[in-house]
C-alpha cells in the first residue's frame, strides 16, 4: 500500500514539473516570437515610424533581452525630437549585464549621437572615446570625433582625426586635410600672426590647389602688411588656378590694382576669367566698367549687352546699360530697354502665380506627439 502511495505521489510531482517546464517553454516561445519584431523592421524600412515604434514596444514588453528593438525605439524617439527620452533608453541599456561586444558598440554610438544633439559635447566625446577603446578602427567613431572637434573649432585635433580617417579609408590623397590646415592658419591670422598663418595657408594649397579660402587669406594678410604687389600675385594665381571661383577676389583685385596705379591690368584679369568661364557675370560687368572708365563706351555697351543675353534673370546689366543710354541721351534705346525689363518682369511673375496656386494645400507633416501621445 505504501509503495502505491509513493508511486502516486511521484507521478503527481512529475506531472507538476512537466506542467511547470511546459508553461515556461510556452512563455519563452511566445516572448521570442519574431513576427512583431520583423513587422517593426518592415514598418521602419517603409518609413511608417508610428507602427514601427508600437511593434518594437510590444517586442521589448514580451522580450526584454532584445537589445536591437530598444535601440530602434531610441532611433525613432531621436528622429522625432524626443532626444532626452532616447538618451534614457540608451542609458538604461548600459546597466545590462552580459552585453556582447556588438551591443556595446551600438549603445555607445547611440549615446554619442544623443549627447551631441543635446549639446553635451564632453559626454559625447567620452562615449565616442569609449567606443574607440572597444574598436580602435571604428570609422563612425572617428567621423563623429571629427564632427565634434570641428563644431568646437579644435582644429588641431580635427586635423589629426581627419588624418586617421584618411588612413582608415586607404586614401593616399591629402586633399581632405586642406580645409583643416586652413582653419589652423586662420586661427593664427585672427591673432595677427600673418607670417605663421601664411605658412599653413600655403600648406593647405599644396594639399588642395583649389583651396580658395587659403588664397584669399594669404592675399588679405599681404594687404594688411601693405604688400599689395604680393597680394595681387596671390589673387591672380587664384584666378588662373580656380577661375570658377575668381569672383571671390575680383573686387579685391580691382581695388588693389587701382591703388597700385595698375588699373589697366584688370582688363587682363577679367579676360582670363571669361576665357575659362564665358558667362561670368561679375567679370563681364567689371570689364564693361573698365572700358567705360576709359571712355570706350561702345565696348562697354557690347559687354553689357552680352551680359544681358547671358543672364536673362539678372537686372544688373540691364540697369547699367540703362544708365549708359541715359547719360548719352539715347532715349529710344532706353525706352526699348525699359520694355525689355517689363517683359521679363511679367514672365517671372506668371510662373510664380501658378506655383502659388499649386501649393494651396501643402502636405501635412508628422508631429512629435503622433508617436508619444503628446
Amino acid at each position: 500500500m505504501d509503495t502505491i502511495i509513493i508511486i502516486f505521489l511521484l507521478a503527481v510531482i512529475a506531472l507538476i514539473l512537466t506542467y511547470i517546464y511546459y508553461d515556461r517553454y510556452r512563455k519563452e516561445k511566445k516572448s521570442k516570437d519574431p513576427r512583431a519584431y520583423i513587422d517593426g523592421l518592415r514598418a521602419m524600412l517603409d518609413g511608417r515610424d508610428e507602427i514601427a515604434f508600437n511593434k518594437f514596444r510590444d517586442v521589448v514588453t514580451e522580450d526584454s533581452t532584445n537589445i536591437d528593438a530598444y535601440l530602434r525605439i531610441g532611433t525613432i524617439l531621436r528622429k522625432y525630437g524626443k532626444v532626452d527620452k532616447a538618451l534614457q533608453v540608451h542609458k538604461d541599456l548600459t546597466l545590462r549585464h552580459g552585453l556582447d561586444l556588438e551591443d556595446k558598440r551600438r549603445i555607445l554610438q547611440a549615446l554619442s549621437e544623443d549627447f551631441s544633439l543635446l549639446g553635451d559635447t564632453e559626454a559625447a566625446l567620452n562615449a565616442t572615446r569609449e567606443l574607440l577603446a572597444l574598436d580602435a578602427g571604428n570609422r563612425w567613431a572617428h567621423a563623429q570625433l571629427l564632427k565634434i572637434y570641428s563644431i568646437a573649432a579644435d582644429w588641431d585635433k580635427a586635423y589629426d582625426t581627419k588624418e586617421k580617417l584618411i588612413k582608415l579609408d586607404g586614401d593616399r590623397s591629402r586633399k581632405g586635410l586642406a580645409i583643416y590646415r586652413f582653419h589652423q592658419g586662420e586661427r593664427l591670422y585672427d591673432r595677427k600672426e600673418y607670417h605663421k598663418s601664411r605658412l599653413l595657408f600655403k600648406e593647405a594649397i599644396n594639399m588642395d590647389p583649389a583651396c580658395v579660402q587659403a588664397y584669399i587669406k594669404i592675399g588679405d594678410s599681404y594687404a594688411l602688411e601693405n604688400r599689395l604687389e604680393d597680394a595681387v600675385a596671390v589673387w591672380q594665381k587664384l584666378v588662373k588656378t580656380v577661375p570658377e571661383s575668381a569672383n571671390a577676389v575680383l573686387g579685391r583685385l580691382k581695388k588693389a590694382l587701382f591703388d597700385l596705379g595698375r588699373f589697366g591690368d584688370i582688363s587682363t584679369v577679367c579676360e582670363e576669367i571669361l576665357e575659362a568661364s564665358p558667362k561670368n557675370l561679375e567679370a563681364r560687368l567689371a570689364l564693361a566698367d573698365y572700358h567705360l572708365k576709359k571712355g570706350e563706351q561702345s565696348l562697354a555697351t557690347e559687354h553689357l549687352q552680352t551680359a544681358i543675353d547671358d543672364h536673362p534673370d539678372s537686372y544688373i546689366p540691364v540697369l547699367e546699360l540703362a544708365k549708359l543710354y541715359l547719360a548719352r541721351g539715347e532715349h529710344k534705346r532706353l525706352s526699348n530697354l525699359i520694355d525689355l525689363l517689363k517683359s521679363r518682369q511679367e514672365s517671372v511673375e506668371k510662373p510664380a502665380e501658378g506655383k502659388r496656386k499649386k501649393n494651396v494645400n501643402p502636405t501635412p507633416t508628422v508631429e512629435d506627439d503622433v508617436l508619444m501621445g503628446g
